[in-house]
């Protein structure tokens, strides 16, 4: 054993790093199935990713690396998605006919206060500050503010501007004013947003990566046997222990810190580190559709903060003559949202759906996810580079992944990490790299 390497986690990021490493190493999954965030359910004769889970990347090498792991099975999706606001269906990413669902006053202040950005522009430290000046104060207030406060649980004030960076980088009043006059072109890449997606759920990336794999399902990592600077066993179950080369985590940064006991200084920036949670509720319907969108965003005060229709992924998520939605309802761990019965939860999902009636609703399913989403809070970054610097202290350990680095990547992204990762620890010399990294 002393020869392996051991991956904590079977999520995408660890997968693909074992990928690469083959039988040099042993995945360590604590849940009884693979997958981590990027896992499709079966609901009776429904399956539904936990939130909708798009594959796209601009590395035309991961593209084709994960066409050839799926042989065929990918179907490719134009993007279609919508905001209820005020009982109005508008499109997202914002588009210049925005301006048919606000009135004439909105649209002046918004226009005025978009340019007063573009000639005072604020410096930028937090979310509020960038989205104000990449949309103006008033487009900003109308259609950020509410839905990002409620997604994430803290004021935009507090929000990094680093969160603009990772998930609005292709968006801002300009690009929407410069889509309406030049609509009729092909080539305006940032708003064709197509993606590519399996037929049968996104699972099926992590079941092609798992392949011929050694996984050890419902093995949980509890504790490390350290050396001065390096992990010589891994802690199994509260009881087991199994000595290892190297240590690839993806377990939550912040998790591992813990075990690892670190030093006083280390505890403070620790505390300062959050990850959202997740509850995700599955609707199975008496009808053949919910709506024709890949994603509604509710801005408003429903509990969930945003729905997807599987369905209209792929016509193999669900029956012909029926549909699922599923609503994510953003949350911390255990607070008073967290601590709400399933029951009561699906309950308010359902009232709180629009066009939708309670009759209409055959069955329902609850699958609570925790640390879903590392939250870029003002300041984040100092506190973070201080744990990795400890984290390096240890000679052969190495982090990946979304919650195992703290870093809020996409799929493509956590797919190409991997696979470097994986070639770091194999020894492959430069010029021999595979061309997919």
């Amino acid at each position: 054993m002393k020869d392996k390497d051991l991956i904590i986690g079977a999520g995408i990021s660890g997968l693909s790093c074992a990928w690469v490493l083959k039988d040099r190493c042993i995945v360590l999954e604590k849940d009884a199935t693979i997958g981590g965030l990027a896992k499709t359910k079966k609901f009776n004769a429904f399956r539904s990713d936990l939130g909708g889970h798009r594959f796209f990347t601009k590395n035309v090498n991961i593209e084709n690396f994960v066409q050839d792991l799926i042989k065929g099975d990918l179907l490719k999706i134009q993007r279609k998605s919508k905001i209820y606001r005020n009982k109005k269906f508008i499109d997202y990413p914002l588009k210049a006919s925005v301006a048919l669902h606000l009135n004439p006053l909105d649209v002046l202040i918004s226009f005025f206060t978009y340019l007063l950005r573009r000639i005072k522009p604020l410096p930028e430290v937090s979310f509020e500050d960038a989205s104000k000046n990449r949309f103006g104060d008033r487009l900003y207030e109308l259609f950020f503010k509410v839905y990002t406060e409620k997604i994430w649980g803290v004021r935009c004030d507090k929000l990094s501007k680093e969160f603009v960076d990772a998930r609005l980088q292709n968006i801002s009043l300009k690009r929407v004013i410069m889509h309406a006059l030049l609509s009729k072109q092909k080539d305006i890449k940032s708003f064709a947003d197509v993606f590519i997606y399996p037929k049968m759920g996104i699972n099926e990336i992590t079941e092609a990566l798992s392949k011929d794999l050694e996984i050890r399902l419902n093995s949980e990592v509890t504790g490390f046997v350290l050396s001065k600077d390096r992990i010589e066993k891994v802690i199994l179950n509260n009881s087991h222990e199994t000595e290892c080369k190297n240590v690839i985590s993806t377990m939550p940064l912040t998790d591992l810190t813990r075990l690892l006991e670190p030093p006083e200084e280390i505890w403070d920036s620790l505390k300062s580190l959050k990850f959202r949670s997740l509850i995700y509720v599955f609707l199975i319907l008496k009808r053949k559709k919910y709506s024709d969108n890949h994603w509604i965003y509710f801005p408003g005060p429903q509990i969930f903060g945003r729905l997807h229709e599987p369905k209209n992924w792929s016509p193999f998520m669900a029956p012909e003559d029926k549909t699922g939605v599923g609503v994510e309802v953003f949350c911390f761990e255990n607070d008073d949202v967290w601590k709400m019965s399933d029951l009561e939860i699906a309950h308010q999902a359902i009232m709180e759906l629009p066009l939708l009636k309670k009759f209409e609703v055959e069955n329902h399913f609850v699958t609570r996810i925790e640390n879903a989403y590392p939250l870029y809070e003002v300041g984040y970054k100092e506190k973070l580079d201080k744990i990795k610097k400890f984290l390096s202290s240890y000679s052969n350990l190495f982090i990946l992944g979304r919650t195992g680095s703290f870093s809020y990547i996409n799929m493509d992204a956590c797919i190409e990490e991997g696979l470097k990762l994986g070639c770091f620890l194999n020894n492959v010399p430069a010029k021999e790299t595979p061309t997919f990294i």
